[in-house]
């Protein structure tokens, strides 16, 4: 049976990370839901979308609302997500050899500490951008940070936890 070696687990790690920042940019950064009248009703808002669903015990409707407008945040995320790509490369090419073993984990590194940075640019800014939702709260509606900011958020974690074992199996 081939053991695992230290460089194949930060490449794991880069693609654990890849594929979180991917989900959490496709997921909904901020909910709304509530109930009236016996029928629960949600709103869930994304970079991609809002999704509306309402229904009772009998009957369920969900559907997606396109959002004309562009949130800057989510340009902030498409970066954080070119970068993490470009580590990964950097992450592959030090371990499998393609280019300069030495350039190649540098550029992992590097572009691994800038992906972090940015998606933490990217969690404050939307959280600093939040609208004011208290009168919501106010009348019985839950509302907060959605799954897909999680993700995010736990991306960037994983991709700082991968770039320290990266330094590590270099030493």
């Amino acid at each position: 049976m081939p053991t695992m070696t230290k460089e194949k687990y930060v490449v794991i790690g880069a693609v654990v990370a890849l594929a979180i920042f991917f989900l959490g940019f496709i997921g909904p950064w901020y909910g709304i839901s509530g109930e009236f009248l016996g029928a629960e009703a949600s709103i869930d808002i994304g970079f991609l979308g809002t999704t509306f669903s309402a229904g009772s015990d009998s009957s369920t409707f969900s559907t997606e609302i396109d959002r004309g407008e562009t949130d800057t945040t989510m340009y902030i995320a498409l970066v954080t997500i070119i970068l993490a790509i470009i580590a990964f490369i950097g992450i592959l090419g030090s371990i499998y050899g393609f280019g300069k073993k030495e350039m190649m984990q540098k550029i992992g590194e590097i572009f691994g500490i800038i992906t972090f940075l940015v998606a933490i640019i990217a969690i404050i800014y939307y959280v600093i951008n939040l609208p004011d939702t208290s009168g919501l709260e106010q009348i019985g509606l839950n509302v907060g940070l959605g799954w897909g900011f999680f993700l995010f958020l736990i991306g960037a974690i994983v991709m700082f936890i991968t770039n320290i074992w990266s330094r590590m199996v270099r030493a």
